[in-house]
């Protein structure tokens, strides 16, 4: 009844007279009749609502909504749109530009402003799902621009903040980074120390140390490693030439912990023979020898045992007879060696040995005449024995 007047009051109807004490009591006496089946639908009428009550009145006016306020412009993601030394746009997913900006001053040790330095950094999807970086960059009027690739944007966005630190100061980086390195606690368990090689030692070949997971070793699919080796070996031969004469080589080759291949160059002085009728023949020797070598060893010392062929020519000139003139011939012989060395730093070695050649060809020198003389054939072993100094590079 309450709503009835509130709605006639506000359509200027005048209100109804409220019913009397009599008529009050008429409805509270009045019933309606029941059946055996429940209500029916005459005793409990719906009941009437506010609009059926006004139905055919004229509407109310309603307030006006103020305007609409158009939305601002959408940026894409990652998108730092403030006055900041670093300008970061990516797709999302990527990290933000508060958090490079925080990466680049962490690598810094300090705040970074925008007077040192322009950052400009678009971080775009191509087809392959990779992500790829455009970066440019500007201190102190210098500007750099450089494209990265990553399957990851995060490791995009730490690559730029390594950039941009180092293109401010580098100097502060690595105070930064020494920064890092927090000391070891001194209650900290022990850890377990694995066996040491020593500097001149090196694992078998074939062979691995364990992992850092504990895994035992096993066989490893790295190649040995391969140094290279040189050496000077000034010594005294006997045999090639007549008597006992000068020998001198240089040789290099390629150096493993228990084998080496090598190439040396050698030649021998030349020595006069024993005259004959007042005739000699002055003899020398150059050689070119390919060998390879076993390598025994401990520590700072090796023993390599070495066999080859010897490749030279061998020259005498005559003397003390009538058309005296010179000759060569070709040297070929098997050698066999051993040698010693003593590292005694770690590039350093002095050395030593003895090679022997058994020659397969080699030239004759005689004294032309009604009955030919020898004058000189070498010895069916010849030998040099040599000290030296080694010098090596990339030691394994």
């Amino acid at each position: 009844m309450a709503l009835v007047v509130v709605l006639s009051m506000l359509l200027g109807a005048e209100p109804a007279p409220e019913p009397g004490p009599d008529s009050s009591s008429a409805a509270q006496d009045t019933t309606a009749p029941t059946s055996e089946d429940g209500p029916s639908d005459e005793a409990n009428p719906e009941p009437e609502t506010a609009d059926d009550q006004v139905s055919g009145s004229p509407e109310v006016p309603l307030t006006p909504e103020p305007p609409s306020l158009p939305e601002p412009p959408p940026t894409s993601v990652g998108e730092d749109t403030r006055d900041t030394a670093v300008r970061w746009s990516a797709p999302s997913g990527c990290p933000s530009s508060e958090a490079l900006s925080r990466g680049v001053e962490r690598r810094l040790g300090r705040t970074l402003s925008s007077e040192e330095v322009t950052v400009e950094a678009t971080v775009t999807t191509g087809g392959s799902g990779r992500y790829r970086l455009a970066l440019r960059t500007e201190v102190d009027g210098v500007s750099d621009q450089r494209s990265l690739e990553a399957d990851d944007c995060s490791a995009l966005a730490d690559a730029t903040a390594l950039i941009v630190a180092l293109a401010v100061d580098p100097v502060a980086v690595a105070d930064a980074l020494g920064a890092w390195r927090a000391p070891a606690p001194e209650d900290a368990p022990p850890v377990a120390v694995g066996p040491t090689v020593a500097p001149n030692e090196s694992p078998r070949r074939g062979t691995r140390r364990g992992g850092d997971d504990g895994a035992p070793a096993g066989p490893s699919d790295q190649r040995a490693p391969v140094g290279g080796v040189f050496r000077a070996s000034p010594g005294v031969g006997l045999g090639a030439t007549p008597g006992v004469t000068g020998a001198f080589a240089l040789a290099g080759g390629l150096r493993w912990s228990r084998a080496r291949i090598e190439l040396e160059g050698g030649y021998w002085l030349p020595r006069p023979s024993t005259a004959i009728d007042g005739a000699s023949v002055r003899v020398q020797l150059g050689t070119v020898s390919a060998r390879g070598c076993g390598q025994l060893g401990r520590d700072n010392i090796e023993a390599p045992l070495c066999g080859g062929l010897q490749v030279g020519g061998m020259r005498g000139d005559g003397n003390g007879a009538p058309n005296s003139r010179s000759a060569q011939g070709l040297w070929l012989a098997l050698e066999a060696g051993v040698g010693l060395s003593w590292w005694f730093s770690p590039r350093w070695a002095l050395a030593g040995g003895f090679v022997a050649a058994v020659p397969l060809v080699h030239p004759r020198f005689e004294l032309a005449a009604e009955t030919p003389q020898l004058l000189f054939e070498p010895a069916s072993v010849a030998g040099r024995l040599w000290l030296g100094i080694e010098f090596r590079l990339n030691s394994p």
